[in-house]
């Protein structure tokens, strides 16, 4: 379970640097989910309902969402990604504008079909807690030179460097959802922005789900947001699979 949750680390460091991706993003026409609508999404054979993070957020639609692949683990695939509605139409234009909160939901590559049962889960957070602060702080240097690689790689002057990884530890245990948060800052073209991951495991429908929960760091009251709402996220993502 420890390369599972070193993954699972590996995807909340590396996907902050999506907040200044906006800048870069390649204009799309596509379509994108209404945030009043929960739509079903494939992982490992399954259909999994992901709704939005709260009401304010909207999915940005398949051809949006390669904009922010750059920013996964090549072990990871994206499923969903979500902004706020009134960032939509900058995050499709390619404006230069930061994202001030977004989320996003993936899947392990090798394991996406395989079953994940409610031991599994169990054994995997319960050695969560000791495994927090080192994961992070040893995947942090290496999601950074992947991020690095791949935006080189598209031709993108986006370098970036993710530093200061610091663990909120967990956030929240469940019988079939585990949150827990970190704080990094994220370095872009001279600017500098701290930035809070809110991440949750979630076992749905047998399959392991990553939901992670960004936003930029103002005040506590961003931090209480961030934990609080990928904590509502994970049991509205359970509820909204309840058969």
């Amino acid at each position: 379970m420890r390369t599972i949750f070193n993954r699972i680390c590996q995807s909340s460091v590396l996907c902050l640097a999506a907040t200044l991706l906006v800048m870069l993003a390649a204009p799309s026409v596509s379509s994108a989910q209404s945030g009043g609508y929960a739509p079903t999404y494939q992982a490992g054979g399954k259909s999994i309902v992901i709704p939005p993070l709260t009401s304010e957020f909207v999915e940005v639609g398949s051809d949006n969402r390669k904009i922010l692949e750059v920013a996964v683990p090549d072990s990871n695939r994206l499923v969903a990604a979500f902004v706020l509605t009134n960032d939509l139409p900058s995050f499709k234009s390619g404006s230069n504008q930061q994202l001030l909160r977004y989320a996003m939901v993936e899947v392990p590559r090798d394991g996406e079909s395989a079953d994940f049962t409610a031991k599994d889960f169990k054994e995997m957070t319960d050695s969560a807690n000791q495994e927090l602060g080192n994961a992070m702080t040893s995947t942090s240097r290496e999601m950074e030179e992947e991020y690095n690689r791949k935006v080189k790689a598209l031709n993108l002057d986006a370098q970036a460097s993710l530093d200061k990884p610091v663990s909120l530890g967990c956030l929240f245990s469940k019988r079939d959802a585990y949150g827990f948060g970190m704080l990094m800052s994220v370095t872009m073209h001279g600017t500098t922005t701290n930035m809070i991951n809110a991440s949750a495991l979630v076992r749905v429908r047998n399959r392991l789900v990553f939901a992670y929960v960004y936003a930029v760091y103002k005040d506590q009251s961003s931090l209480q947001w961030a934990r609080k709402a990928v904590e509502d996220w994970a049991d509205a993502i359970l509820k909204a699979n309840e058969q």
